[in-house]
């Protein structure tokens, strides 16, 4: 079963753009495993911020495949340990979905429909954390979920 990481924005910084690359390369030697960018709207200061997160919802259920698992990413979701996200992996590739799909918003997170139709909602923290650093821990959960699942020397309890 893929694995598959879809993120409102891009990368903008090397140092972010290389722990992402390199936790990448690390989930793909246990699973099939992407991260795909979503473009990030333009909302001015003061702008239409529902409208912006609604058409990023577009381009993110575009980019979903049919049977997929969503999985949103929210300060409101429940916050899971390492292991309580290996064992939910784990349900997950026994189950009937073609792939998982954890979805990251932008700087403006992502809109009330797409949270409310995804499967599951998953909170990093009770902090409010960049999107690109988000980003970064998400895939190390990932890559620490699998070594928990593989029994690879990683996680430390």
């Amino acid at each position: 079963m893929k694995i598959r990481v879809l993120a409102v924005g891009k990368m903008k910084h090397s140092a972010f753009s290389e722990v992402t690359a390199d936790y990448t390369k690390r989930i793909q030697r246990f699973n099939p495993f992407e991260v795909v960018e979503i473009p990030e709207e333009k909302i001015p200061p003061q702008g239409p911020i529902l409208q912006g997160l609604a058409k990023e919802a577009e381009k993110i259920q575009k980019k979903m495949k049919p049977g997929a698992h969503a999985i949103v990413l929210d300060e409101k979701g429940i916050q899971w340990s390492s292991t309580d996200l290996a064992w939910e992996l784990q349900q997950l590739m026994n189950g009937s979905s073609t792939e998982i799909n954890f979805i990251l918003g932008g700087a403006y997170g992502l809109a009330v429909e797409l949270k409310e139709n995804a499967k599951q909602r998953w909170s990093l923290s009770k902090l409010t954390l960049p999107h690109r650093l988000a980003r970064v821990l998400t895939l190390e959960q990932i890559y620490r979920a699998l070594t928990i699942l593989r029994n690879v020397p990683y996680h430390n309890e």
